[in-house]
């Protein structure tokens, strides 16, 4: 009995190392630029990613089972074996091994989170993570935003960017002089508002679950910030994401009974007027021809999206105010035509992963989950991720999961989402929805079987 008791003391003891691990991992999420090593893009997450894993497998080998969902396993195992049918040539193996393994690493994500979540209790541990850690998020937003426009002085934003184990937290864009973009702890301003905007996402999930804060107006300030980081970021997906994940978030809250129009419209109003209070500060402190000037930043931005449209659709003239001041390889756009005409000549398998990127005219990926996957993986590639995604919608339920990944994948058109690790910690949210603990977490009405 003693030792029985022994074993079981020890179990619970990793146990609840393994969910307080868990939850570390959720909140270094977001963070992209300190690394271990450039080449792999070694991320903070990674390193308590690769301790949860050896828990799982060691209890698997302990217990003589596979310790994650065995249907979605199989799924991701299908897909990353389709993948490696076009295993490139040489010259285009060490990108092609990169983004393999962001592949690996987002599916351990969403295996490690589906089965840490299935625990009574823990969603609402992550939520609280969630929340506090997107607060620290949009206060260093807002102090590298002040950074950004010159606000601290002309040579304080290389210090930090040149600080050891930092990639950039800005990153200059597009014009030649004038525009740096928020990239906020991200190796890429575009992926930095889209963590921004999970993060606002959640946050909001979670004033409306079981408040986190206790206050309608905190809960307002920190979706708030969050919102001004992804302005900040100059992604114009991220801007309209921020409003369509909000916006369905409330819808869905709302309609599964988690609360009320007049609760998520206190905390949005709240939110909306955090941006621009934030926004005039930055705006007051922006130094001219110092960083980035944010009036010539919007109206390149509204300028530059106005030119694209007209270039997709035809039905009007293209604006030449910044004729003079693009770098041509920014053009994204461009490569799309590229990616189609990949497809065509290789339908069935594509050219390879990565291959699209290393071979079209401007050394750029088209930022179109569509199309790199039609391109590079072809017709058999985009079925086996399609089923991949069946597997989990099937297997998976509850609202938090649903909110987060239709917040994930709304950037799909505009960027090529694959690779970063949001939608996967979103899908393995939405897996443990299904569990009967899930279910409880959740707060949902049991799934069918």
């Amino acid at each position: 009995m003693a030792d029985t008791a022994l074993v079981s003391g020890r179990e619970y003891r990793l146990s609840v190392w393994r969910q307080r691990l868990f939850l570390v991992m959720v909140a270094v999420l977001p963070l992209h630029t300190v690394f271990l090593s450039a080449w792999i893009s070694w991320k903070p997450f990674l390193v308590v990613l690769i301790i949860l894993t050896g828990m799982d497998l060691a209890e698997g080998i302990r217990t003589k089972s596979w310790p994650w969902n065995r249907a979605v396993s199989a799924a991701i195992t299908g897909f990353l074996l389709v993948v490696l049918i076009g295993w490139p040539e040489a010259r285009y193996f060490e990108r092609f091994v990169r983004l393999y393994l962001a592949l690996g690493v987002g599916a351990l994500v969403l295996l490690v989170t589906d089965r840490t979540l299935r625990t009574p209790g823990l969603i609402d541990r992550m939520l609280r993570v969630v929340f506090w850690s997107g607060a620290v998020m949009a206060v260093s937003g807002f102090l590298f935003s002040l950074l950004l426009v010159g606000g601290l002085g002309a040579q304080t934003l290389d210090t930090v960017n040149d600080v050891p184990g930092v990639f950039r937290v800005a990153k200059p864009a597009y014009l030649k002089t004038g525009f740096l973009a928020l990239t906020n702890w991200h190796q890429d301003p575009g992926y930095g508002a889209a963590w921004s905007n999970l993060w606002a996402v959640l946050a909001l999930v979670a004033g409306a679950r079981a408040p986190v804060s206790g206050r309608w107006w905190l809960d307002g300030i920190v979706i708030g910030g969050l919102g001004f980081t992804v302005v900040m970021a100059f992604s114009r997906t991220g801007w309209l994401a921020l409003v369509l994940g909000l916006g369905i978030a409330s819808w869905l809250l709302v309609r599964r009974g988690w609360t009320t129009w007049r609760s998520l419209a206190k905390r949005l109003g709240v939110a909306f007027l955090v941006v621009l209070v934030l926004l005039s500060v930055v705006g007051a402190a922006d130094e001219r021809d110092i960083g980035g000037d944010l009036d010539l930043q919007f109206a390149f931005r509204f300028s530059q999206g106005w030119d694209v449209l007209a270039s997709l659709t035809g039905l009007f003239e293209t604006s030449d105010r910044f004729a003079d001041a693009f770098d041509e390889s920014e053009e994204r756009a461009d490569v799309w035509p590229e990616y189609v005409q990949m497809f065509r000549q290789n339908p069935w398998t594509g050219v390879g992963l990565s291959v699209g990127w290393q071979t079209n005219s401007i050394g750029q990926e088209p930022h179109n989950l569509v199309l790199q996957l039609l391109a590079e993986l072809g017709v058999v590639g985009l079925a086996s991720f399609l089923v991949l995604l069946v597997v989990i919608l099937r297997r998976g339920s509850g609202l938090v999961g649903t909110v987060a990944l239709v917040a994930a994948f709304l950037p799909l058109v505009t960027q090529t989402v694959l690779f970063e690790p949001a939608w996967w910690f979103s899908a393995g949210i939405y897996l443990s929805g299904a569990s009967p603990a899930g279910v409880a977490n959740h707060g949902e009405s049991p799934a069918r079987p």
